[in-house]
């Protein structure tokens, strides 16, 4: 599937698919961004000194006009881009770096999966479409003029969901177990799904379910395998429940996107 691009009257959303890329860039506007999935690779950001980076669910970026770009990533990841074509809706913007990273913020994830949702309709609604990516703005801006503390008190626990989320990963066609989750964390439960949510903006039943539908709208994408079998792939319990997650998270059934991806 390519990117799905669409201006509205003071922005353009963009929606990057999960794919290798390698881009270079300097933007004239200011951007959001928000990864849907983890991604790895390498960057510099408003230098020519490259670094690693490993970008996590639910990571939220905030980067100012003017601001010099490369990225590269061997597999990519889905990403929500916002580049705001209108100065006077930043007046109250402030930001203490050129880029700014903000962790688990449900509010914003949840922002993101809604905007998504729209941008993949054949028929947007422009309403709908606007008030969601003002809303989604609306919390960049308070975002940017607060500490980033919320994701950043549970920094000593990302290394331990770095196991769980790789875990996650391999075995999304099983059955997972919140409590065996929790123990690869050696977190108490409780405290593990505050974590986890802190880490990642959702919990670890969203986020598995998104992980499924992701690697479900992959093998949609590239392959010619039936629904039921991509269900079954994908670690669904069966068609009608990936269906179900496809209508809830995506507005769309499974069918309906293989349509699109063509």
């Amino acid at each position: 599937m390519s990117t799905a691009i669409i201006d509205i009257n003071w922005a353009r959303l963009e929606l990057l698919p999960a794919l290798p890329y390698s881009i270079s860039s300097t933007s004239p506007h200011t951007s959001l961004g928000l990864a849907f999935a983890r991604q790895t690779g390498v960057h510099a950001i408003g230098c020519d000194i490259r670094h690693d980076f490993d970008a996590w669910p639910g990571d939220f970026a905030i980067s100012n006009a003017g601001l010099t770009m490369f990225s590269e990533s061997a597999h990519g990841g889905e990403y929500l881009l916002m580049h705001i074509s209108n100065p006077d809706l930043l007046a109250d913007m402030h930001a203490s770096s050129p880029r700014q990273i903000f962790h688990g913020d449900k509010q914003v994830v949840m922002l993101a999966w809604q905007l998504r949702s729209l941008l993949l309709q054949k028929d947007k609604d422009s309403l709908l479409l606007q008030e969601k990516a003002g809303l989604f703005l609306q919390r960049g801006l308070a975002l940017s003029s607060t500490p980033a503390t919320a994701g950043s008190l549970y920094a000593q626990d990302k290394p331990l969901h770095g196991h769980v989320l790789d875990y996650i990963e391999d075995q999304l066609d099983a059955t997972l177990n919140l409590e065996e989750l929790a123990t690869m964390a050696n977190m108490p439960l409780l405290r593990f799904l505050r974590s986890f949510a802190h880490a990642t903006g959702t919990t670890p039943h969203a986020y598995i379910t998104e992980r499924r539908l992701q690697r479900a709208r992959l093998l949609i994408r590239d392959s010619n395998l039936s629904i039921a079998d991509i269900a079954a792939d994908c670690g669904f319990a069966h068609q009608s429940h990936m269906g179900s997650a496809f209508k809830s998270r995506l507005g769309l059934s499974p069918q309906q996107y293989r349509k699109l991806s063509v």
